[in-house]
């Protein structure tokens, strides 16, 4: 294991381990909640992770809960009118933290990215590479309850985490621009949870 994988499953150990500041984000229908502040670090390195929103996906023909997901951005950007597409390019710390309210099949999780992505780019050429090593991370039909966290950080990439195990990490910001449009982008994969996941800001 590099050290630089070795720092980054530090850092997230670490902020999975930090106790949630008061206030929380509610999602109504689950009543899944999740905190509206977290502090990542200490010192001059430390920083905060404020809530832009919460929401839940569901199958719209029968109404079937999938996934609660939150979004989290640096509390120092700052957004104007359109405030998702501006999240989803901000090359600043930001996280994405899912969890599945049921249990599909593996390439049904792989095929639920990969479609949204594909709706949103006409041309993939630019982390085409990445998107392979991305959607190699799920192996296993997921279950109810599994936790999944994208984070962000500058200078170290895109790390993903499934129940807590360091996936990896890719720094090609392009590709953490199109894991974000799957939510963020002009074709989300559903506009009510896009203006959801922005409503705290």
């Amino acid at each position: 294991m590099s050290q630089k994988v070795r720092l980054v499953n530090l850092t997230v150990i670490a902020l999975l381990a930090l106790p949630l500041l008061a206030g929380a984000m509610v999602e109504p229908e689950t009543e899944r909640e999740y905190p509206d502040e977290v502090i990542v670090g200490e010192g001059d390195a430390g920083y905060t992770l404020v809530g832009t929103g919460v929401t839940l996906r569901e199958k719209t023909f029968l109404q079937v809960d999938v996934y609660v997901i939150a979004s989290y951005v640096c509390s120092k950007a700052t957004f104007t009118d359109d405030k998702a597409t501006e999240l989803l390019t901000l090359d600043g710390n930001k996280r994405l933290v899912m969890d599945l309210t049921r249990g599909f099949s593996a390439d049904k999780l792989k095929n639920s990215f990969s479609e949204v992505i594909e709706d949103n780019y006409e041309d993939m050429s630019a982390f085409q590479s990445d998107m392979e090593t991305f959607l190699g991370y799920f192996t296993k039909d997921a279950e109810e309850g599994d936790n999944l966290v994208f984070d962000y950080q500058p200078q170290v990439g895109l790390t993903t985490i499934l129940n807590g195990e360091t996936k990896g990490v890719i720094g090609n910001f392009e590709f953490v621009k199109a894991v974000w449009a799957i939510w963020f982008g002009e074709k989300p994969a559903d506009d009510d949870m896009k203006e959801e996941l922005v409503a705290n800001i």
